[in-house]
């Protein structure tokens, strides 16, 4: 009897170890990328960063753009190149995708309840929301459309739908992020067009 009361103690003690640590990751991961931030942001600031974003030689991990969504209440840095590790700082800019402002589209990966969770309530946008993009250059304003092809805007696809962040005819913003809460079996996607650049009146 005593054995099995020791080992249920164990698995009991094991279970709570082992819940403990689920919960306290996001927390984790959220302090780790509060910390990246900090730092992106005194990067950012810096004459080197202007160079290589003229130069479109930003290396990966390094900030590209800040992204501002007034109605998220969101204000992140956007580092270059969605890999795992850059996205530890919260958001990412796919490399083969234009540079803000150029012609094409923009395509920014974030997460949605990890490292920051940039992206939580991306399914809030809704036609004619906006978003900033400050770069070192300048800063652009980009708008949600209204849905198109058929489905809602933002819109939810499979995660090999990479044709997302691929070019487009009118200069345009693609945001991405998993779907649904906690789970990466699908992606969940917005769309907006270019509206104001820094020349623009």
């Amino acid at each position: 009897m005593r054995s099995v009361l020791r080992i249920l103690t164990v698995a009991a003690a094991t279970l709570l170890l082992v819940g403990g640590g689920l919960l306290a990751h996001p927390y984790y991961t959220d302090l780790q990328a509060d910390q990246a931030q900090q730092a992106l942001a005194a990067e950012f600031a810096t004459d080197s960063t202007k160079e290589a974003y003229v130069q479109k030689d930003v290396p990966d991990g390094s900030p590209v753009t800040r992204l501002r969504i007034s109605k998220l209440g969101l204000d992140t840095l956007v580092v270059e190149g969605a890999t795992d590790e850059s996205l530890r700082s919260g958001a990412a800019r796919y490399s083969h995708t234009s540079m803000p402002g150029e012609p094409g589209n923009v395509g920014i990966a974030g997460h949605r309840t990890t490292y920051g969770k940039p992206f939580h309530d991306l399914d809030l946008l809704g036609p004619g929301d906006r978003v900033m993009l400050d770069t070192p250059v300048g800063s652009y304003v980009y708008e949600t459309v209204e849905p198109f092809d058929g489905h809602a805007n933002p819109w939810i696809v499979t995660p090999e739908a990479v044709e997302v962040v691929g070019p487009t005819e009118e200069d345009s913003l693609t945001l991405t992020t998993c779907h649904p809460k906690g789970s990466d079996r699908e992606r969940l996607i917005a769309r907006l067009k270019l509206v104001k650049s820094p020349d623009d009146p």
